[in-house]
């Protein structure tokens, strides 16, 4: 249920991305208002928010890129595989840093040895080799589906939604700032309409 409602506010937060892809350019950003479902009380973790992003690029791309009926079945399928091959990367790639963070904690009293945070070094160069790989064979498979404009605009598109996440999430993080600093019991601020 919260996904659904996540995937609402994006799409009423985030409007402006599709027709900047289209040519349209985009308005002033919309002002935080109240809090972001799901985002707000800190219940979601970074994976779930990156898959919501992700069923959000999902839905928009059709008319975002101009896709024909014959183009969305196979951009479907690919888009996928390109999304699926980021999120396994990344949670690789988190799951070293975390180890390398464990191993030269200077607070930690286990550290790691010279030896086994050269291993999660060595491990952390390969992965972003094969990475880098494996991400640019995603994206040419896709490209193979769509025309060169189409193309282009996936990777204008991809990067405004990457950065409307970022916005929003940060956007989270106020909200919880605040509400800790307000703490539990504090009155929610009265809104106001503008000019009173």
């Amino acid at each position: 249920m919260r996904a659904l409602v996540l995937i609402a506010a994006l799409m009423i937060a985030a409007p402006a991305v599709g027709q900047e892809v289209q040519g349209q350019p985009q308005g002033p950003p919309p002002q935080g208002g109240g809090p972001l479902p799901g985002l707000d009380n800190g219940d979601m973790t970074p994976g779930e928010i990156q898959k919501l992003f992700d069923a959000y690029l999902v839905m928009e791309a059709q008319q975002a890129l101009q896709l024909s009926d014959q183009q969305y079945p196979q951009f479907l399928s690919r888009l996928r595989t390109l999304q699926d091959t980021r999120r396994k990367n990344q949670q690789e790639r988190n799951q070293l840093m975390n180890q390398l963070q464990r191993l030269t904690n200077p607070r930690a009293q286990a550290r790691g040895d010279e030896t086994m945070i050269k291993e999660r070094l060595t491990g952390l160069q390969e992965l972003e080799s094969r990475n880098a790989a494996e991400m640019r064979k995603a994206y040419n498979a896709l490209d193979e589906v769509l025309d060169v404009r189409q193309q282009a605009r996936f990777r204008v598109f991809e990067e405004q939604i990457e950065r409307r996440k970022i916005e929003l999430l940060m956007r989270a993080r106020q909200q919880n700032r605040q509400n800790n600093q307000q703490g539990p019991n504090a009155n929610p601020p009265v809104r106001r309409p503008p000019g009173r």
